[in-house]
């Protein structure tokens, strides 16, 4: 079978990608997977290391305002259309799926204009442009939370499935491993990052903690490719805080650690669920709605999560409760657990249903 993976931008759109990809290549022997992307983009690096082959497309944001870069990126744009076209003549998908980002919105627009079967995954309560603007094209509008629903003009193809999570993650670690990140386990290790392009609170609160981190814990912080050389300015060097301007390979990162502090996107969830750690969660202020706030409470409110907005984040109230959580290990433990307890291990699944019925695969 072939199948055409799109999704890009952020980490957030990618790895339901990839996940939906691994489903994919368990349930279909000779399966040929296909990921079609920016140039460059995040996306490109991603899917090559999970040995799909990338076709590029142009493409970029679409701007709310009009200017001389909203010109541009409908030119990019309409570009982009025009070789997803030529993608789909040439590949014969029997299936196209995207998972967010304006550069799905082109290849799943021309596969669902010929008939290709098609659906649109999205991850977050508050779906994005390119998951509305293809709704009533594609086959089916796959939704992680039932509260996204209300976002759609047309309802009829929506389907509630959770979040699919890649099923290769192995939290297993060598010494070598540690000696690399310059790490020992003789203390609580803590995993932070916002999102796959940092966040600006985070950055800054981390820089205040570096001038007082006592070695009660190790920290290990994703900066973001952007702000890492600006970040390295402005901390204090300190043994205990490792810096990282991007992590590619995050399940060595979630197999050391005993504590994740991240951003509250839908994709960072599902995946503190799957490996089952307990979290500190600084939602963004400026998302639509609001909504990575609206899913932080959902785990705050279990008792697997604890939450710091970003309004009130400092160095001293995130070591504060970094400290809180990392000195009771029946705590740490309880609320991994019940982190766990709010996986949809079943989002895949139901993913692969759908799959197999469009394709009409007995």
């Amino acid at each position: 079978m072939r199948v055409i993976l799109s999704g890009g931008g952020t980490g957030g759109h990618i790895y339901p990608a990839i996940a939906i990809g691994q489903k994919i290549e368990e349930e279909f022997d000779n399966s040929e997977i296909y990921y079609v992307g920016i140039k460059g983009g995040p996306e490109e690096k991603i899917a090559q290391k999970y040995g799909y082959e990338f076709l590029a497309l142009s493409g970029m944001g679409i701007p709310r305002k009009i200017s001389k870069k909203l010109f541009i990126s409908l030119l990019e744009n309409y570009k982009g259309f025009r070789m997803a076209k030529g993608i789909i003549k040439k590949i014969k998908p029997d299936i196209v799926i995207g998972t967010g980002g304006y550069v799905c919105a082109p290849i799943l627009y021309q596969a669902s204009r010929v008939g290709i079967p098609s659906l649109v995954h999205e991850s977050n309560s508050y779906p994005g442009m390119a998951s509305k603007f293809l709704s009533n094209k594609v086959n089916k509008v796959l939704i992680s939370y039932e509260a996204a629903k209300k976002h759609f003009k047309s309802k009829d193809n929506i389907i509630v499935t959770g979040n699919p999570v890649r099923t290769s993650f192995d939290l297993s670690y060598t010494e070598d491993d540690l000696d690399k990140l310059g790490i020992k386990k003789d203390r609580p290790i803590v995993f932070s990052f916002g999102g796959s392009n940092g966040s600006y609170w985070m950055n800054k609160a981390v820089v205040e903690l570096s001038k007082s981190l006592d070695g009660s814990y190790y920290l290990l912080h994703q900066t973001g490719r952007k702000n890492y050389d600006q970040f390295l300015e402005d901390i204090s060097p300190n043994q205990y805080l490792k810096i990282f301007p991007y992590i590619d390979n995050i399940d060595l990162f979630y197999g050391v650690s005993d504590l994740v502090i991240a951003s509250s996107g839908a994709m960072s969830l599902s995946e503190i669920s799957a490996v089952a750690r307990p979290s500190i969660l600084i939602p963004k202020n400026y998302t639509t709605e609001n909504h990575q706030e609206y899913n932080a409470r959902t785990y705050v409110n279990k008792g697997a999560s604890s939450m710091i907005l970003e309004k009130d984040l400092s160095g001293d109230i995130l070591d504060q409760k970094i400290k809180e959580i990392v000195s009771d290990p029946d705590k740490m433990k309880e609320m991994g657990e019940k982190a766990h307890s709010l996986s949809k291990e079943d989002a895949g699944d139901k993913i692969m249903d759908i799959i197999k019925e469009l394709v009409h695969y007995e």
